[in-house]
């Protein structure tokens, strides 16, 4: 039987492929062991987070500030009370933040600011709208801003045991 150009093209081609597939697994052998070797390193806690307003907001102010220039400059003197605004949501997304550490929480707000030793504290609570609430040992409850239930298993880690970690299984459960 003689071989046409189209199966001489089948054979170069399975050729290529056999060829490529130890290429192929290389990188797959090397992302394992890679895996393996970051399982092995042991878990750096950060000393801290930052829960606050990210910082891509700014450019929300900015363009909120750019369309106030051509309003404050036509409407005289008092026209540039409308840069009041942007000042105003400046406020807005850099000063509240909530930032924890194993030591304490410090909850920053739009009028002030309070610090939570972690022996004041009860717990911590979801409340209406997936707030993160603090209970203080005097029956108080202070909002942490920019707080959200997702966050809690990271606070349970730099808390260094302060706070359990809520998605921990227990030893009862099945």
């Amino acid at each position: 039987m003689s071989e046409t150009p189209q199966d001489a093209g089948r054979d170069d081609a399975a050729e290529q492929n056999a060829e490529a597939a130890p290429a192929e697994q290389a990188p797959a052998e090397e992302k394992a062991q890679q895996d393996a070797a970051r399982e092995e390193q042991p878990l750096e806690i950060p000393k801290s987070l930052n829960f606050r307003v990210p910082r891509v907001s700014l450019l929300a102010v900015l363009a909120v500030a750019a369309c106030a220039v051509p309003l404050a400059t036509t409407s005289g003197p008092l026209g540039l009370l409308v840069f009041l605004i942007p000042l105003a949501l400046l406020w807005l997304v850099l000063r509240p933040r909530t930032t924890v550490d194993a030591e304490k929480i410090r909850v920053r707000t739009l009028a002030g600011g309070r610090t939570l030793p972690w022996e004041s504290l009860k717990g911590l609570a979801i409340a209406k709208q997936s707030q993160v609430r603090a209970s203080t040992t005097e029956g108080a409850e202070v909002a942490l801003p920019n707080v959200r239930p997702r966050d809690l298993p990271a606070i349970a880690l730099v808390s260094r045991g302060h706070l359990p970690d809520p998605t921990a299984q227990s030893s009862d459960e099945g």
